[in-house]
């Protein structure tokens, strides 16, 4: 058995360049302590284990990696597979044809990576076969829990109980957290130093405070997303796609181009900075700060197949009838034709979460007010707007102190700022909704939704 001591001599092996220290500290209550062999132990353990997934289109197998590079031939082409994207090579080879049997051939030797983080040597497709055969079938139930992620670093203290002192590591990532648990006994006295941060699987990130809520969040988060333990690669079966479904989704939100590959080549820094809403009617805006495209958009069926017809006059690469190929996790769209690849992600959720956490880290000025033409800024000189996580706002000026609430929200595709200060002057001056041009570190532009106020502008500026 590991002794304390041995535990911290191994952590400075593992964790190689992570910063340390020695701290005094209270020992954590046993509600508050990482113990091995505890349910949130396994549970971490379940959320940091090497997922194999990402390469089944080569191997088969959601237990294993294949270390890169790796050579293979795909229907008779070689390929060397130097990083994740590459296995996107393999696919659009078998893609080509559906009247063709695909066939990979894998060239050995090569070097797997287990579920554990252990490296092994693979000479020949028998000994990889020993190793795949253990792992779950194609979409079964397995050990690993994809639908939420740790965001690092995490500090954990481990507690010598004799002089109250800590030994305080950082975590860098997966593999570390792993292997710290992996290599804990029933004598380490173990921490996290709360509050950490998680991200789920739709994008959202939570803020955790203690053992209890970390552990009903991973309880939460398992078996509630697509973990793509599929044997093709990137789940490119959309069996439950309909129009109904692209149709809503397109509707729900506002979209960015992910990816786009014409004949080939990639075109995606071309439009990757517009922000394109679908509208009921049939029509669709491309737009950046300066400006401002119109198209059409109409979803049809065709032998089977789900095809979106996006016409813009000024975007030629866009004018194809894509078929749909995949929707991942309702946040990703993936379209194909021929050659061709068009990927659209949604930018709700992280637009919403990136403006909300910039306004609440940050204290704030009105420097520019723009009122129907008028510019009424010194109506708010020397007021301090102060946005909280609970979305009530104060803003403060000296000894006056005006509360109001705000909140973040999507209107038919775009995100609105709205301001409510209960009609307190001369804050009822900017209470409403206000369209959100552009968000910065230091800055944010607001519009006046209403239609008869285009010449309205808010500007606010960190103090």
């Amino acid at each position: 058995m590991y002794t304390r001591s041995f535990l911290l001599g191994l952590l400075s092996i593992i964790f190689l360049g992570c910063q340390s220290e020695v701290i005094e500290i209270t020992e954590p209550s046993n509600d508050e302590a990482l113990k091995a062999n505890s349910e949130i132990s396994s549970l971490i353990k379940r959320v940091t284990i090497k997922d194999g997934s990402i390469d089944n289109i080569i191997d088969y197998a959601n237990c294993i990696t294949i270390k890169l590079p790796v050579t293979v031939i795909a229907n008779g082409v070689e390929l060397i597979i130097n990083t994740e994207d590459d296995y996107e090579l393999i696919e659009a080879i078998f893609d080509k044809s559906d009247n063709d049997t695909d066939a990979l051939k894998i060239i050995f030797p090569i070097e797997i990576i287990l579920s554990n983080y252990t490296k092994i040597k693979v000479k020949n497709d028998d000994e990889l076969k020993m190793f795949t055969k253990e792992c779950a079938g194609e979409n079964k139930i397995d050990d690993d829990i994809e639908c939420l992620d740790f965001i690092y670093p995490i500090t954990l203290s481990i507690y010598e109980t004799s002089n109250q002192i800590a030994k305080t590591i950082s975590i860098e990532n997966d593999e570390q957290f792993y292997k710290f648990i992996d290599i804990m006994n029933s004598s380490n006295v173990v921490q996290i130093n709360f509050p950490i941060k998680v991200l789920l699987y739709d994008g959202t990130e939570k803020t955790i405070n203690n053992m209890t809520a970390l552990k009903n969040i991973i309880e939460e988060s398992n078996n509630i997303c697509d973990e793509d333990d599929d044997f093709d690669f990137e789940d490119d079966d959309c069996f439950d796609c309909t129009e109904e479904k692209i149709t809503t989704l397109l509707l729900s939100c506002s979209w960015i181009v992910d990816k786009i590959k014409i004949n080939g080549i990639d075109h995606t820094e071309l439009y990757n900075k517009y922000n394109f809403v679908f509208a009921e009617n049939g029509t669709v805006k491309a737009s950046n700060l300066v400006n401002t495209y119109n198209g059409t958009w109409v979803i049809l069926k065709s032998n089977d197949k789900i095809v979106v017809k996006i016409f813009i006059q000024n975007f030629p690469d866009f004018s194809f009838n894509w078929i749909l190929y995949e929707i991942e996790d309702n946040n990703e769209i993936d379209l194909r034709f021929e050659d061709n690849r068009l990927e659209f992600e949604k930018t709700c959720i992280k637009e919403k979460i990136n403006l909300e956490k910039i306004l609440n880290e940050e204290t704030w000025f009105i420097s520019y007010y723009k009122d129907k033409g008028e510019i009424k800024t010194n109506n708010f000189t020397d007021f301090k707007l102060d946005f909280k996580q609970d979305y009530t706002v104060t803003a403060t000026n000296g000894s006056t102190v005006v509360n109001g609430t705000w909140s973040v929200e999507y209107d038919s595709g775009k995100l609105e700022l709205e301001l409510d200060f209960n009609g307190k002057i001369p804050l009822n001056q900017i209470e409403k909704n206000w369209l959100v041009i552009d968000v910065l570190n230091n800055k944010i532009e607001l519009k006046d939704t209403e239609s008869n106020n285009e010449d309205s502008k808010l500007i606010f500026e960190k103090i």
